[in-house]
């Protein structure tokens, strides 16, 4: 009940978004080497298959990143199981520029919309999913139900709120999830 609340909430507070022409989304978790580069690369393959793909630009970033890191080979691994490739990634750091030109926030914890709140980002631009853990330094099996997990989430925002926003700014409505 709690989760259907929040996405409720959010979708409608998304008609408080500025319009215009795309919909940009930051994944947000620590160190941008696990968690946010698996939901990037979940969310990019949704996107891929989606009649408005070209008004849809995503990244990463870690609040405590090191810059120019590269991604967990667990988290390249269970990712190509399922056909996605983020072995090209590195880590980044959220600069002080991404609290005001992202449109939409997608946060691993409670803890992470906080800290982007007190930076500046407006709440009704967060989306906090069901708490995922952090896989980092554990085994394969962890980042492949970290995976498993982001894999639902991101489903879950992609065609509620992100789908609603894309309506709301002039698009069709539907993917083919």
């Amino acid at each position: 009940m709690m989760q259907k609340r929040k996405v409720k909430e959010i979708v409608n507070q998304t008609e408080q978004i500025p319009i215009n022409q795309s919909i940009k989304v930051l994944f947000v978790c620590t160190g941008n080497t696990c968690r946010s580069p698996m939901a990037e690369g979940i969310f990019r393959r949704l996107v891929a298959n989606d009649q408005e793909q070209e008004r849809i630009f995503c990244q990463s970033a870690g609040l405590s990143a090191v810059e120019g890191m590269p991604v967990s080979e667990h988290a390249v691994s269970v990712c190509q199981s399922v056909d996605i490739d983020i072995s090209s990634h590195r880590a980044r750091r959220i600069r002080p520029e991404d609290t005001q030109i992202w449109d939409l926030y997608f946060t691993m914890s409670s803890t992470h919309a906080y800290i982007l709140e007190k930076a500046g980002v407006p709440g009704n631009k967060i989306h906090i999913p069901a708490y995922i853990p952090d896989p980092f330094g554990k085994d394969i099996e962890e980042y492949r139900k970290c995976r498993e997990k982001l894999e639902k989430e991101v489903k879950i925002f992609y065609n509620t709120i992100v789908q609603r926003l894309l309506m709301l700014k002039g698009g069709s409505y539907g993917s083919i999830y």
